[in-house]
């Protein structure tokens, strides 16, 4: 897969590879923030996935990416036998981001859960971050409905010390359609109640930025979001679009019905 990029798709085949994969999470997070070697081994010994995007070198290939999750119980409807697959981790080497890794990995990964027999796959990522928003709601098409509040405590890497960890945990459901360039979802899992019934919610296009500049700010946005997002989860809408453009980015809710 892939390699007319320079790089290509393979789930992980050895101890090394699971080593690789702790060592990119050091470099993308900092060490405090590292899934250790044991336990994705174990993970994909059990019905897990750990799959990672490599480039060929003069020494060999090289890791330079990777996504790694479970098979996990689920409350949504429509799941198959009841089951969804959490993804749990995922990165992309810094240097090497910006050619569709983090896409290439996530659709591989949809194709391993289907080949479960799945359809549904759950992660969580920070709602404040345009560029995983624009993939993983305007590339992949995943919708959200739940909003965790500091969902992992307080986190200590590079990317996420100083502020509460709210998430997303957004819904890729593998079975959906498209009819007259709208997405509609197969077996009714998610019924729309109206596609006009919208709301908008805009964010920083540079959360990192606004950080580094002002962190009280960033406190403030991080608060004035979740209140935000909350309610608007409340009264019956999800996240089903977002955008992302040299201005603006913004998310684009729909109410749901039922």
């Amino acid at each position: 897969m892939r390699r007319a990029m320079g790089y290509y798709i393979r789930h992980f085949k050895d101890l090394a590879d699971h080593e690789h994969c702790e060592a990119i999470q050091a470099k993308v997070w900092g060490e405090p923030f590292v899934v250790p070697t044991n336990m994705t081994v174990t993970l994909q010994r059990h019905g897990g996935l750990a799959i990672g995007a490599f480039e060929p070198g003069p020494e060999g290939e090289q890791m330079i990416g990777f996504v790694v999750g479970f098979m996990s119980p689920t409350h949504h409807a429509g799941a198959n036998r009841a089951l969804s697959h959490h993804s749990h981790i995922a990165a992309v080497l810094p240097e090497k981001q910006g050619r569709g890794i983090g896409e290439a990995l996530k659709r591989a990964q949809g194709e391993a859960v289907r080949a479960q027999g799945l359809n549904l796959i759950t992660w969580t990522y920070d709602p404040l971050e345009a560029k995983n928003a624009r993939l993983n709601i305007s590339k992949l098409g995943c919708i959200c409905r739940t909003y965790i509040r500091n969902a992992y405590g307080d986190m200590r890497d590079t990317l996420n010390a100083g502020l509460p960890s709210d998430r997303f945990e957004v819904e890729w459901w593998l079975d959906q359609r498209y009819v007259g360039g709208e997405r509609r979802m197969a077996n009714d899992q998610v019924r729309f109640s109206n596609l006009h019934d919208q709301l908008s919610i805009e964010i920083p296009r540079n959360f990192q930025a606004l950080k580094r500049a002002d962190p009280e700010a960033a406190l403030r946005c991080r608060l004035e979001m979740r209140e935000r997002f909350e309610q608007a989860f409340a009264q019956g809408y999800a996240v089903t679009g977002f955008t992302l453009d040299n201005e603006r980015a913004v998310y684009t809710l729909t109410r749901l019905s039922g």
